[in-house]
Parts: structure tokens; C-alpha cells; sequence
């Protein structure tokens, strides 16, 4: 009877040394990983990185937010690569009145501000009633010769809390948006308002 009481009481201990050993691994595993988070943290790439996020935004002084998307005829345009120009970031639709109206204005700015750091970037609203043909057609239609890449999927449309057509955004050479507008712009318009862009 004593050889049983000694055998459960061996056994008993042996369970929690194991018990106690298998906690205190979890416990210094979980030590660790806070320390290499806490590194982490402290790393100037995180602290950068924290900081870059903080300044996006669709607000002005807020860096734009940055996408990738491939244009009508192919290309893909991503908007961060443009830092070190000013840039007029609109966005449109050929079944748009107001669009139709102001894209002549936007091509005559273009064709005259080219080669002085100057970009002008017209999304397409490629969803809903609006197709990569209708928008291709209304290039060729106008003669624009700007970037024009196609929403789509209309994720950019979303990142940019698009709600209404044309709505226009204007980038310093930082990528900081520095004035936006919703409606039609004219000609001399868009000219002052690059003109004031660093």
C-alpha cells in the first residue's frame, strides 16, 4: 500500500515538474517574441513606416495614397513614381457631361505644361455602365495624349472615396495634396493651380 502512495505521489510530482517546465517554456517563448516586437518597433524601418502611414490621406497637406493601375493603352502607371513632378490626378468617365467638358481644357494644359515636371493623370472609371472600349474610344475621340489609366475593379475610386464625377486632386512634387476640386474645371483653372504646386 505504501509503494502505491509513493508511486502516485512520484508520479504526481513528476506531472507538475513536467507541467511547470512546459509553462515556463511558453512563458519565455512569449518573453522573446514580445522582445523581438518590441525591437522591431524601435527599428527605424518600423518607425518610418508607422510615420509614412500616418501621413496618407485624402486630406490637404497628406501624402495621396498610392496605387498601380494599367492604362488604355497598356501601360501601367503607379502614382508614387511620379514624385518629383507636380501632378493633376482627375478622375472621369466618357458617359460623364461635365468629364466631356473639361477634358479639351485638360489636353490643351497638358500639351503646354509638358516638359516642365508637370503630369496629368486621368483615372477611368472603368465599372458600372462604363467599359474599356467606351473609355478607349473616348480617348482616341479627344486626342488625349495624357496617361489614362482604367479603375477597373473601381479600387482606386474606393481608396479615394470617389462619390462624384470629375473630381480632381492636385499633388506637389512630394505626392502632398495640396487642393482638390469636384466639378469641371477650365483652363486657366487648372494652370494656377499647378502653377502654385512646389
Amino acid at each position: 500500500m505504501m509503494k502505491k502512495v509513493v508511486a502516485g505521489i512520484v508520479a504526481i510530482l513528476i506531472t507538475l515538474v513536467v507541467v511547470d517546465f512546459l509553462f515556463i517554456q511558453d512563458l519565455v517563448a512569449g518573453i522573446k517574441e514580445k522582445e523581438d516586437q518590441l525591437t522591431l518597433e524601435n527599428s527605424g524601418e518600423y518607425q518610418e513606416a508607422v510615420a509614412m502611414a500616418d501621413d496618407v490621406g485624402l486630406q490637404i497637406g497628406k501624402m495621396a495614397p498610392d496605387f498601380t493601375l494599367n492604362t488604355h493603352n497598356g501601360n501601367t502607371i503607379t502614382l508614387s513614381e511620379l514624385k518629383g513632378k507636380k501632378v493633376l490626378l482627375n478622375f472621369w468617365a466618357s458617359w460623364c457631361g461635365p468629364c466631356e467638358e473639361e477634358m479639351p481644357a485638360m489636353q490643351k494644359v497638358y500639351n503646354e505644361l509638358m516638359g516642365q515636371d508637370v503630369e496629368i493623370v486621368a483615372v477611368n472609371m472603368t465599372i458600372g455602365k462604363e467599359t474599356i472600349e467606351s473609355a478607349t474610344q473616348f480617348v482616341k475621340q479627344y486626342g488625349l495624349t495624357f496617361p489614362v489609366p482604367l479603375d477597373t475593379k473601381g479600387e482606386v475610386m474606393k481608396l479615394y472615396e470617389i462619390y462624384g464625377l470629375p473630381t480632381s486632386y492636385f499633388l506637389d512634387s512630394e505626392g502632398i495634396i495640396r487642393a482638390k476640386f469636384f466639378g469641371p474645371m477650365d483652363e486657366k483653372f487648372m494652370k494656377e493651380e499647378l502653377n502654385k504646386l512646389q
